[in-house]
């Protein structure tokens, strides 16, 4: 019994070695609780069968143990695919509605336009770069173009000629973020 007890202490002094070194190996912190969280149930594991297997339960402990992994990694998994998938939807989304965006300016006569969308929640947001100088009418026409047919409220859109210094939207921010905290309407001549 004494050797039972000692080579167990052992076991978790092991355990704990190799715990606390695969925490500091882990390249990223979010994985972190999931490491913490299996290496957790491992350690009740370990805990648990010496003092069930004195009540003989140590074999239905185990297949419970399995059971319980089996579904709380099923979990894990689906939780991470699916903000993923929202991820990539979300990022097609955006290159959809600039392109769609982009379209509907040809329709009214505006060949040369950029748009790059952001979308926040539920809310999207435009950033329209324009390569002509557009009237008060043109701007408003468009506003409530885009409005009507995109749900882009006038205070989430931002139209700027590409002639203004500095206010032209690059070709290489595709991904739709957003620099500016201000989001408000406006033409800079």
């Amino acid at each position: 019994m004494k050797e039972q007890i000692c080579q167990w202490t052992r076991n978790l002094a092991v355990f704990y070695l190799i715990f606390t070194s695969l925490l500091h190996l882990i390249p990223d912190k979010k994985y972190e609780r999931y490491v913490r969280s299996f290496m957790g149930l491992l350690l009740i594991y370990m805990i648990c069968v010496p003092v069930f297997s004195v009540f003989g339960k140590s074999t239905e402990i185990l297949s419970g143990f399995e059971e319980y992994f089996r579904q709380e990694q099923k979990r894990m998994e689906q939780m991470e695919n699916r903000g993923l998938q929202a991820f990539y939807l979300e990022q097609g989304y955006e290159r959809a509605l600039s392109s769609e965006i982009t379209g509907y300016l040809k329709k009214t006569g505006i060949n040369h336009a950029q748009a790059v969308v952001d979308i926040e929640g539920e809310q999207i947001f435009l950033k329209l770069t324009v390569s002509i100088k557009l009237t008060e009418e043109q701007e408003g026409g468009i506003r409530h173009g885009l409005q009507e047919n995109f749900g882009i409220t006038e205070e989430n859109c931002q139209i700027f000629f590409e002639g203004d210094d500095g206010a032209a939207v690059d070709d290489d921010s595709s991904s739709g973020a957003s620099s500016d905290s201000d989001l408000s309407s406006c033409i800079r001549e």
